[in-house]
């Protein structure tokens, strides 16, 4: 049975109509989320209305959400976010989605969606021990352990490795904390990092720039590209060294829009990793994801297809 697949993004909206791990067709709408969610749904359900009749669809088995936000799964409440959607906190999506296709409603973080993508369908399929970090806007992490997806009591685990602080004077994060590998190293605060690595005499030919830029340069050998890089690529590979030691995994997945650079990012991070700490990185599988911009969309299936097993058992 086909699924509907929700990714609702800081910047856009991508709606997915899955069936058998496959993404048959998918819109997108910028998603102005600063503005809240409540006023984009007429919107979202005129297009899955759509998507529905365009490909013949006559049912479905329900809709998977992705949000940047902690998110209590077993009610599908957004129990916080950092200034996106901020109106979703106090909204019952499974009611909407009752409403308007007598459907269930699973929703989750994005960075936990993106996994499951990852791992069911995309680059960790057969895995049982997963770590995936995706750099964009912000840096998102999710963990499989012994098979298992890490949620936690409070529906933190795995997905806040991007606020692991790496320096105790460092540069300030909207967490509220310092040195987080966020605030060092992602595209939200990339002009304060610019500052911070160059020179004062050259570093606002810089802060204008974002990450595209940055590699474009890179790969010229611009000297300030070249510096700031490789730091925010020491940064990354700092983190994923403490995700290691963390969950003990088989295979990283690296997913997110700044992995246009993998060529670069890849080797550079099995570069700073070898032969470092109590773990032989040599042997740790490094891999980019498979689905970059559609994985959190894919995990709509599996989440249903979950759902409907367990309610089998009750």
């Amino acid at each position: 049975m086909h699924t509907i697949g929700l990714d609702l993004g800081g910047t856009k909206i991508k709606i997915g109509l899955i069936r058998s791990g496959q993404i048959i067709e998918e819109r997108e709408l910028d998603s102005h989320s600063d503005k809240g969610l409540e006023d984009k749904l007429p919107e979202l359900k005129e297009v899955i209305d759509d998507l529905l009749t365009s490909n013949g669809v006559l049912d479905f088995s329900g809709i998977g959400v992705s949000i940047p936000g902690i998110v209590d799964v077993k009610e599908a409440r957004l129990l916080t976010i950092n200034d996106k959607y901020n109106d979703a906190v106090s909204m019952d999506l499974r009611l909407w989605a009752w409403r308007n296709w007598s459907k269930p409603l699973f929703m989750d973080n994005d960075a936990r969606c993106a996994m499951v993508g990852e791992w069911k369908y995309g680059a960790a399929q057969g895995f049982d021990d997963v770590v995936m970090m995706t750099l964009g806007t912000g840096i998102g992490t999710s963990a499989v352990v012994g098979g298992e997806l890490m949620r936690g009591s409070h529906f933190r685990g795995g997905i806040l490795g991007g606020h692991i602080s790496l320096k105790y004077d460092g540069l300030q994060c909207n967490c509220g904390n310092v040195g987080c590998a966020e605030a060092e190293a992602s595209s939200w605060n990339l002009p304060n990092i610019i500052r911070s690595v160059l020179p004062e005499s050259i570093a606002e030919e810089y802060v204008d720039h974002d990450f595209y830029q940055l590699f474009l340069k890179y790969r010229r050998g611009d000297a300030g590209a070249v510096k700031v890089v490789d730091h925010c690529i020491m940064v990354w590979s700092t983190a994923l060294a403490n995700l290691v030691y963390a969950y003990d995994p088989k295979i990283v997945v690296i997913g997110g829009g700044i992995m246009k650079s993998a060529d670069i990012i890849i080797p550079k991070i099995k570069q700073n990793l070898a032969d470092k700490g109590w773990f032989d990185f040599e042997q740790l599988l490094i891999a980019p994801a498979e689905y970059v911009h559609a994985s959190a969309l894919l995990s709509a299936e599996y989440f249903l297809n979950q759902q409907e097993k367990v309610e089998e058992i009750c």
